[in-house]
């Protein structure tokens, strides 16, 4: 399988489209650039405002101008700034490409933990960004995952197939609507079957400009469907099926059951999570591991799957060894 390093060849810079997503909207134009164009001088993006080269839905648009979901943002060709870090540091961030899907529209991965998918997440480099290097044309991320979570992530070959997929993941139609499903790991025992958790989330900036989620009667619908898998004295291992994509909303709607997903370091149980480093689990423990959707050209519905990594099966065989002895 490739392996994917910033080095291995210079990144031409092109025009691109770039989609507002939901978890975006009501974000100020310069604020999102700015985190968009990470390296890029603020200096230079307000120039590049002003100069008409950013464009939203086609037409000009001033810094204080607040994005919408779906908003198209044309970025100019830009060359963003080096980090200043070594050749080899730079190469001890490659990632092993696992192409769970591909075509002539989509290419669908399986991402590692521990790399964000795009900039602006306090990490220098990203899938997105070592994906394009080596990558001849159009690539976008359909959807994003949190840096520590693994598995399935979609991205377009083309703009058409960017714009059907996001009117799948925005659809109010269920039919219609991309199907997400993730296995997590929570602190405590689930208590019945399967039931749908239906929380508003809103969408809240810390000091350092950090987005974080909570539930609030003020927020955004958010729905997430938990089935326990296997039941431990002490942890449940779930899957879950999102039926909205709010920010952090598996961790947050999770948190609010008094069950946070093990190893969250934001929302979780310092407690817990301490005990869970000794059996190995040095990460939340959320995977993406099924995907399906209607292929946005052919209308075929694609199903994709993703095993759970080695590491977070260890962590499992370790709670099954604990269970059964302290059966005996």
């Amino acid at each position: 399988m490739p392996q994917f390093d910033l080095l291995d060849a210079p990144e031409k810079p092109k025009v691109r489209i770039r989609l507002v997503l939901d978890t975006e909207s009501g974000q100020r134009l310069d604020n999102f650039l700015i985190r968009e164009l990470k390296g890029v001088p603020k200096s230079h993006i307000y120039r590049i405002i002003r100069d008409g080269q950013i464009r939203i839905n086609g037409g000009r648009s001033r810094a204080a101008t607040k994005l919408s979901s779906g908003d198209q943002i044309r970025i100019p060709p830009l060359r963003v700034s080096g980090s200043g870090e070594t050749r080899k540091d730079s190469r001890d961030r490659r990632f092993e490409l696992n192409t769970l899907f591909e075509d002539k529209d989509l290419l669908i991965i399986d991402k590692p933990p521990g790399i964000a998918v795009h900039g602006g997440t306090g990490q220098r480099i990203s899938v997105i960004q070592q994906l394009r290097i080596n990558w001849p044309g159009y690539l976008e991320l359909v959807h994003r995952l949190d840096k520590e979570t693994s598995g399935i992530l979609v991205l377009a070959k083309n703009r058409e197939t960017l714009l059907g997929m996001h009117s799948q993941l925005q659809g109010s139609d269920s039919r219609q609507r991309i199907k997400k499903i993730y296995q997590t790991l929570l602190c405590g025992r689930w208590r019945g079957g399967t039931r749908t958790i239906s929380e508003p989330l809103e969408t809240i900036r810390r000091n350092a400009g950090e987005k974080r989620s909570r539930v609030a009667k003020t927020g955004r619908v958010a729905q997430s469907l938990f089935s326990p898998l296997e039941l431990f004295p002490a942890f449940s291992l779930m899957e879950v099926e999102l039926c909205t994509g709010r920010l952090h909303q598996i961790r947050v709607h999770a948190n609010a059951q008094g069950m946070p997903v093990a190893g969250d370091k934001i929302y979780g149980d310092k407690e817990r999570n301490r005990d869970l480093r000794k059996l190995g689990l040095h990460r939340q423990f959320l995977h993406a591991s099924k995907l399906s959707f209607s292929h946005p050209r052919t209308a075929k519905v694609i199903h994709v799957n993703s095993d759970i990594p080695e590491a977070l099966m260890s962590v499992l065989s370790e709670l099954r060894q604990q269970a059964e002895n302290d059966l005996h």
